[in-house]
């Protein structure tokens, strides 16, 4: 029984203790207008310096609730890093935003952000519905990857995030990030 603890704890201190197997860096960020308007601008977010952190700044030109508007994500690599992106399985079709924000952006994003600090866009919880309307700053965001998956494609991976109301695009942002083995 002792030995079994102690393994136990053993194995949760390495997990603990325990770096992703990847590094994350932004490569690449380019924003797009709706189709028949634009209620969404990505246009002055860049990556900047040596360790391509985000920075600049978003508007939500409305308040976008559950009733009206989706957000949509389709995932493309490139494991050789060629720029031959190859369609993967991760998609999120398009999704009730506020639902959506509540899922990836919490578990993709919001743990890189202080709120304050990094980002003026509040928190997400719960009760974060609709998502609100304003002119949002990231500055020198680096994503921690703490809560992302173990198993992640290398290379490059690039995201096309579109906004949607009433099934018309209103803009959105794509991201390219590059996945690569963490060095010892």
């Amino acid at each position: 029984m002792k030995l079994t603890v102690v393994f136990l704890l053993l194995h949760l201190a390495h997990y603990i203790s325990c770096e992703k197997a990847y590094v994350v860096s932004n490569e690449q960020l380019e924003a797009f207008e709706g189709d028949s308007e634009s209620l969404v601008s990505f246009e002055t977010l860049r990556t900047i310096g040596e360790e391509r952190a985000l920075n600049g700044s978003f508007v939500f030109k409305g308040e976008m609730n559950n009733d009206d508007f989706k957000v949509s994500v389709e995932l493309y690599s490139s494991p050789q890093m060629d720029g031959d992106y190859k369609r993967i399985v991760f998609d999120v079709p398009p999704t009730n935003i506020c639902d959506c924000f509540k899922k990836f952006y919490v578990q993709f994003v919001q743990p890189s952000v202080q709120q304050g600090d990094v980002t003026n866009f509040p928190l997400v919880d719960e009760d974060s519905c609709p998502i609100p309307q304003g002119d949002f700053f990231i500055k020198t965001l680096i994503f921690n990857t703490e809560d992302w998956p173990d198993q992640v494609p290398r290379g490059l991976v690039k995201a096309i995030i579109t906004f949607w109301k009433a099934g018309e695009n209103v803009g959105g942002l794509i991201v390219v990030v590059r996945i690569e083995d963490r060095q010892s």
